[in-house]
């Protein structure tokens, strides 16, 4: 075949290319999704940025705020943040995301009050005789020198 005519084909016939589709096809039971997270629940301590190897959460502290940041374009969504989360706060979602034309649209970011630890509950008392110690023998008072 004649590669001119190809060319003069393909420029005649003009682009073709398919439209993007308006709904999305269903997932696996085993798709990760975006990262999405509990504000309500989260205490800040910033384990999931630690844990992603993309940099992709980032949590900045000031004061007593702190802003967490999750940029799905550097995601791998390999789910390390996931299993370092201790309070659970984070989560994987299901579902394809949304179809994005510029670059950063998905992009999440939270600014919270840094929770406070809840206190350690007091140690219950203990009965008078077993917490008060031993009473010593006290020591003979010394006599005074005589001047």
């Amino acid at each position: 075949m004649n590669i001119f005519r190809l060319i003069f084909d393909n420029l005649r016939r003009g682009t073709v290319s398919y439209k993007i589709p308006h709904k999305h096809q269903c997932t696996s039971n085993q798709y990760r999704g975006l990262i999405q997270n509990d504000e309500t629940r989260c205490i800040g301590c910033s384990a999931c940025a630690y844990a992603c190897p993309t940099a992709a959460i980032v949590v900045a502290r000031s004061g007593d705020t702190y802003s967490w940041a999750y940029d799905p374009g550097r995601c791998t969504f390999c789910g390390r943040c996931i299993e370092r989360c201790k309070p659970n706060t984070l989560t994987m979602l299901s579902e394809l995301p949304p179809l994005y034309a510029t670059q950063g649209e998905l992009r999440t970011e939270m600014t919270m009050e840094r929770k406070k630890p809840a206190p350690k509950p007091a140690p219950a008392a203990a009965p008078a005789a077993a917490a008060a110690p031993a009473a010593a023998p006290e020591a003979p008072a010394k006599p005074e020198p005589a001047v």
